[in-house]
């Protein structure tokens, strides 16, 4: 005798039998009980779920000859006849392979025909979302009038694709997904009938693996009872269906979270040499995270689908790894699993995915990057330099800004000289930002030349610091020579004689006198002198060098014409051939009038037009 399937074995035959569909079953059993069955239903739900087994006991309890009947015999000549598929009363077509006009048509024809032995006509038609339009509209017409012998029952996997007019004129019924305990106590019942000896935690995996289908469960549970000598257990089925197993997914789980890369790819190496499905093996390491996902929100919903034995170890872990961390990690294996099932080298997705993971890799963000483009830009364009690209003030000397050197030499030349300490701090700034006050220290008699030679480059970026950028350009080229008497004696080079006369500048004294004041608590006189920067270099002048402004001379558009620089008195030479009027500048040492640095032509231009401004008002 020719064996029989399990599902084929097991398939409903009562309304008792069909399990999962709970409100399904008794909306169908009041409407044989009541005689209110509808002319046309509509069954839609995954595969497996029990729609053409549940038409059929249907269509048994219309025709038993005990009934109609919600609770067919099996045992009537209509009844076996309809479990064999031989009864002229009830008609089952698959629409995938007759999905055409005429197959439609045909059937037309023969549904006015009065039943062969039973009360009622029952036709079948199976995946109907596979008929064509014109297929539809021709059993649209038929459903709109149907003779009063006939029921239609119309079952469906993409309720999505039958026509509105099409469902409008059915009873729907939506046949749900049944769980994995449902799938392992119906598994267990078949296994206990058919003397099969299985494993809890096999039956728990089998069911999972069905993935709400009765029908793949089933023959699942068929195939290992041929594969297994004697009892089934949950490491034959994973042999089986090429499973990793819970352990390996904890293992890999675990590896991902401590960023041990080697670990990683040594397992996915391992599954690749014993031949198992790296596909299936990211789905159930999917599977794996979903429970730790939900296990600390909603535990009865993680581990519906885990046996007794896995439960511990899973709640360890789940307690070990971050949220954050596994909403990571199954965000990144789904977009290899995405790749791998669009054609990619699943070994080596999977090892590029392990090898970002544990390395805490992320793909740069566009719209962050285009941000930080925008603020750059944003910044050059105010002439301002970005907060990241700022450097943190040190004690070394730093060369002095151009902005504020250029900010200096424009100033209007009608503005009044300021006449007071508070005013000078604002001009010596930035245009429209206050100076802040500087903060006195306690006044130390212990000062002397070597302590401030050794703290100078602080007193010069202190300078700088609070915005005074001219003088600390200025006495940033001087050197400390002697600090005796409250009488502080700064030395120049010869090269750079003007620097001399500059540091004598009423603002350039009051700027260095502040910051003196504050790390010292001292306010020295000034004696500047030009030389070779040795002690015994006879020249010397005062704080405040004296010098002749002539008065301007309006050119013709009405711009003040040069003048003549003046220089010190001491420093002041006779030439052999000395130039026109007007062409005066000052003399370098040894006659050499090139110019050196950037903070000398600041520093010229500041003396070629000072003066002018301090008389345009006369």
């Amino acid at each position: 005798m020719r064996h029989a399937t399990l599902y084929r074995k097991w398939r409903p035959r009562t309304f008792a039998q069909i399990s999962g569909q709970e409100p399904v079953v008794r909306t169908l059993r009041r409407a044989i009980e009541t005689d209110r069955v509808a002319h046309a239903y509509l069954f839609s739900g995954p595969r497996g779920t029990g729609k053409t087994s549940t038409a059929k006991v249907l269509a048994m309890g219309l025709n038993c000859e005990k009934g109609p009947t919600a609770e067919p015999d099996g045992t009537c000549e209509s009844c076996r006849a309809i479990i064999n598929n031989s009864s002229m009363d009830v008609l089952e077509m698959d629409a995938a392979s007759n999905r055409g006009i005429d197959e439609i048509r045909e059937l037309r024809d023969r549904v006015n025909l009065a039943p062969a032995a039973g009360r009622m006509k029952v036709y079948i038609i199976d995946e109907v979302h596979m008929l064509t339009t014109e297929a539809f509209n021709a059993l649209l017409k038929m459903l709109e009038e149907p003779p009063e012998h006939v029921v239609f029952v119309l079952a469906t996997t993409e309720k999505h694709k039958v026509l509105p007019t099409i469902i409008s004129r059915c009873q729907s019924f939506d046949f749900r997904r049944p769980g994995v305990g449902t799938l392992a106590e119906k598994l267990a019942e078949i296994a206990e009938a058919e003397g099969i000896e299985v494993e809890p935690g096999a039956l728990t995996i089998i069911a999972r693996e069905g993935q709400g289908s009765f029908r793949d469960a089933e023959g699942l549970l068929d195939q290992l009872s041929s594969f297994a000598e004697g009892e089934i257990t949950a490491g034959m089925v994973r042999e089986l269906l090429g499973g990793v197993g819970p352990e390996t997914l904890l293992e890999t789980t675990a590896a991902l979270h401590d960023r041990r890369a080697a670990v990683a790819l040594k397992i996915v190496d391992r599954l690749s040499n014993e031949g198992r499905d790296l596909g299936q093996f990211v789905g159930e390491l999917l599977a794996h995270l979903r429970r730790l996902m939900l296990l600390p929100h909603a535990p009865d919903v993680a581990l519906a689908e885990v046996g007794s034995d896995e439960r511990a170890p899973l709640e360890e872990q789940a307690a070990a790894v971050p949220a954050a961390e596994v909403v990571r990690l199954v965000e990144a294996l789904g977009d290899a699993l995405g790749r791998i099932k669009r054609g990619g080298d699943p070994k080596l997705e999977l090892e590029l995915t392990f090898l970002k993971l544990a390395r805490d890799y992320t793909e740069p963000d566009v719209t962050n990057l285009l941000r930080r483009l925008e603020a750059l830009e944003t910044a050059v364009a105010d002439g301002a330099a970005p907060a990241t690209a700022r450097q943190t003030h040190s004690s070394a000397p730093q060369p002095a800004p151009p902005v504020a050197e250029e900010d200096e030499s424009r100033e209007p030349e009608t503005e009044p000289e300021p006449q007071n300490e508070s005013e000078h701090d604002v001009q010596s700034g930035t245009a429209g930002e206050p100076a802040e006050p500087a903060e006195t220290a306690e006044p130390d008699d212990t000062v002397t030349a070597g302590t401030l030679a050794a703290r100078w480059p602080s007193v010069v970026q202190d300078m700088k610091d609070r915005r005074h950028a001219p003088a600390a350009a200025v006495y940033e080229e001087a050197r400390v020579e002697g600090f005796e008497d409250n009488v502080l004696e700064l030395a120049f080079p010869r090269e750079l004689a003007i620097y001399a006369k500059l540091a004598g500048d009423a603002r350039h004294v009051e700027a260095l006198h502040g910051t003196l004041e504050k790390q010292f608590g001292v306010r020295p006189r000034l004696e500047c002198r030009v030389g070779d920067g040795q002690p015994d270099s006879p020249s010397r002048e005062a704080a405040t060098p004296q010098y002749e402004a002539p008065q301007r001379e309006v050119s013709g558009r009405g711009n003040p014409a040069p003048r003549e620089l003046a220089v010190p008195q001491e420093d002041a030479r006779e030439p052999e051939e000395g130039p026109g009027p007007g062409t005066e500048v000052p003399e370098a040492a040894g006659g050499n009038d090139t110019i050196r640095s950037e903070q000398e032509v600041f520093a010229l231009a500041r003396e070629w037009f000072g003066p002018a401004k301090e008389n345009g008002g006369n």
